[in-house]
């Protein structure tokens, strides 16, 4: 059955997107594209899904919601993946929309599931671009994701943080946050925030905009969709 009515979920919080943590904070991890069918299919070891040999510890999935659950904790299914939200800052959802979720693999009680960092509304439009996406990006993880071995140790500070730089999609994550928590945002300010050449700036907000992610208002001044 659907909702007549959007659903809040939370309240709005800032949001910190620095490029590297401070030291003794958690890296943030590359949010990998991948299909719900592959984290229903693939094991959740030590918080990370385990994908042709590859710890994934952020993913991003597109597809339709259902069976939206308000309780103790926000949850729903996205193609019949589990996502449950913690976060305070407020999304509106209902039933049968479509929608992109970044988030972490997590396991509860014997059950796989997102924990959601970012949810927004999409529509049909991008499940075929999702799929393009994907196969274009999976060179990426094969190459760069952790390697998933029995007794592997931590990957060195140095390599965590080569592996977040090299790939450009952490990046464009960032942005996209920064954007969406101030609402609306100058060049120059987001320039300020998030430190990176001019050239790779803009060459990221153009894929931004080309992918419909975010627009401009006015010139120089930038939105999310």
């Amino acid at each position: 059955m659907g909702y007549p009515t959007p659903i809040k979920l939370g309240l709005s919080a800032p949001i910190n997107v620095p490029l590297i943590y401070k030291t003794g904070e958690k890296m943030r991890y590359v949010a990998y594209k991948i299909y719900p069918e592959e984290f229903l299919n693939n094991e959740v070891v030590d918080n990370a899904l385990i994908i042709e040999g590859r710890k994934v510890r952020r993913v991003r999935i597109l597809g339709k919601v259902e069976n939206i659950n308000v309780g103790n904790i926000i949850s729903f299914y996205v193609d019949g993946v589990n996502v449950r939200y913690f976060e305070e800052k407020p999304v509106y959802i209902e039933e049968g929309d479509i929608v992109d979720v970044i988030g972490r693999p997590r396991t509860y009680d014997g059950e796989k599931y997102i924990m959601a960092e970012i949810i927004r509304k999409r529509d049909e439009r991008w499940i075929k671009l999702r799929d393009l996406e994907i196969k274009k990006t999976r060179k990426y993880l094969l190459e760069r994701a952790e390697l998933y071995e029995e007794e592997n140790e931590e990957m060195s500070l140095e390599e965590e943080v080569y592996t977040e730089i090299l790939n450009s999609d952490v990046i464009k994550d960032k942005i996209l946050a920064i954007i969406e928590n101030v609402g609306e945002i100058t060049y120059e300010e987001l320039a300020e925030k998030i430190n990176i050449p001019e050239e790779d700036l803009e060459k990221y907000l153009s894929e931004l905009k080309e992918s419909g992610d975010i627009f401009e208002p006015r010139p120089g001044v930038y939105k999310v969709l």
